[in-house]
């Protein structure tokens, strides 16, 4: 299972990347909108960060324009995969840009139908977006479950990469689902750390060890 931060914030990617689960990073242009930077260097920006891909969205809304686009982006970082919608001209776009082995995959994915499209192109990856599917009166889990089940009867080699995750129970629902992966906010993905019964337990351990310091500083048994 793979594990994706969505977020264009490098402190935040910083951050996150130090505990040492990071896969990679997801953006979209809402994000990168938010950062005043230029798409392409919020995603090298990124890229020199994180060791893993940077997926990075294409604009346009024609199959030639994100065509060009997803090319162009490859020469942005090393591993850059390029975030195509599900639409009509998405995936003429994917079909020619996998063809072409340029890494694409599908994005903005509501129905298990779309999903199975992307598949069959070969699509890098496949992103349903968990929470909003929720939010249209669907059960977001649910239609991931049943992607991932198709994909797995199938063999296909597309990556389902579970997002809009809003909170930590539907992250626990989909690592119960065997998803391929999952892209989350900084602050999910910080949700998983704490537990009341761990800092009791540590506060435990303290209170116990007392004042004797760094277990560094003591000095060995000389009897």
């Amino acid at each position: 299972m793979r594990l994706y931060l969505d977020t264009a914030d490098l402190g935040q990617i910083r951050e996150m990347a130090r505990l040492g689960v990071l896969d990679g990073v997801t953006t979209n242009p809402a994000i990168v909108a938010g950062t005043e930077k230029s798409y392409r260097n919020a995603v090298e920006d990124i890229a020199e960060v994180v060791d893993g891909p940077v997926f990075a969205q294409v604009i346009a809304a024609d199959a030639d324009e994100m065509v060009r686009e997803a090319r162009g982006y490859q020469e942005w970082a090393a591993d850059v995969v390029a975030k195509i919608p599900a639409t009509r001209a998405g995936f003429e776009a994917l079909s020619r840009l996998r063809t072409g082995g340029i890494p694409a995959g599908t994005t903005v994915v509501f129905s298990v139908e779309q999903a199975v499209l992307a598949a069959k192109n070969d699509a890098s990856f496949v992103a349903p977006y968990v929470g909003r599917l929720d939010d249209a009166g669907s059960d977001g889990v649910e239609t991931v479950r049943r992607m991932q089940e198709i994909y797995d009867t199938y063999g296909f080699e597309t990556e389902l990469l579970a997002a809009s995750i809003r909170n930590t129970t539907q992250a626990v629902a989909l690592y119960e689902a065997g998803v391929d992966a999952v892209t989350m906010s900084p602050e999910v993905l910080e949700a998983h750390i704490p537990h009341p019964k761990t800092d009791e337990g540590v506060a435990g351990f303290e209170a116990a060890w007392g004042d004797r310091g760094s277990p560094l500083d003591e000095r060995g048994d000389s009897s």
